[in-house]
């Protein structure tokens, strides 16, 4: 009698193992990708990392690079993390800087207004060939010629300087600028007993301007700064006396930052 044929040992051949893994391991490729067009990043990072500790066993940083020898995927997850970061870091940045800009924009806005409201003040007076309001990129300029505010070689402020600084000081009152007021001279030396050249008279009426705003008018003191320049900032020619009434000036500059 014929012997008989003995039968497989049965169960699927090795080579299934290994092909079952790496299709396991596609369809969770293709799931991931396919979740990367629905969610969002922070959603995509956190799935990933999630599934490389539950299936790969991979610590943060590491990669899933080997599967029996086999390379499969590579999921460099400190770079991922890396990348959002610097995704949140640009959108802090963007948002600071939108804030920067908001505010520079209301400053800018301010300063805008102070300027129309003087001019229209200004105008509205008989004095306004006399006041030059020029607008910098850093600053909003109200030049005064002198002889509004000082008689000759005097520092003390003359009634028709005081209803003008008045005026000003309504409209200095809405902005938190910092203020340089500046006095200036023509090229003339100063005949007077109290002030020795022209330094020190252009120096007295800026400090007198800033006194009336600060103790008549109540205005910040820590806003303001005094100074005087004498004759070494001219705006025209002080051979002519056209030219020398420009140069005797009081400057009152409002700085935007």
């Amino acid at each position: 009698m014929a012997r008989r044929r003995e039968r497989d040992s049965g169960g699927s051949p090795e080579w299934m193992t290994t092909y079952s893994d790496m299709v396991t391991l596609l369809l969770c490729f293709f799931i991931m990708l396919f979740a990367m067009s629905t969610v969002d990043k922070a959603t995509f990072y956190e799935m990933a990392e999630s599934l490389a500790n539950s299936l790969i066993k991979l610590n943060g940083g590491d990669s899933i690079l080997e599967h029996s020898g086999t390379s499969i995927i590579a999921l460099d997850f400190a770079e991922m993390r890396r990348i959002q970061n610097e995704d949140k870091e640009n959108l802090i940045q963007d948002a600071e800087a939108m804030v920067v800009d908001a505010e520079q924009q209301i400053k800018d806005r301010k300063i805008d207004a102070v300027k129309e409201t003087i001019r229209e003040s200004m105008d509205e007076s008989d004095i306004s060939d006399k006041i030059n309001i020029t607008e910098e990129h850093d600053f909003l300029l109200i030049s005064l010629e002198s002889e509004v505010f000082f008689d000759s070689g005097s520092a003390e402020i003359r009634n028709d300087g005081v209803k003008v600084l008045t005026s000003i000081a309504e409209v200095l009152r809405t902005v938190e600028n910092e203020i340089i007021v500046s006095g200036h001279t023509d090229n003339v030396p100063i005949k007077s007993a109290k002030y020795d050249s022209n330094w020190e008279l252009s120096t007295a009426r800026a400090t007198n301007v800033v006194r009336y705003f600060v103790e008549e008018e109540n205005l910040d003191p820590e806003l303001f700064t005094a100074t005087g320049n004498g004759e070494y900032r001219p705006i025209a020619d002080n051979s002519t006396s056209e030219g020398r009434q420009k140069n005797r000036r009081i400057e009152i500059k409002i700085l935007k930052d």
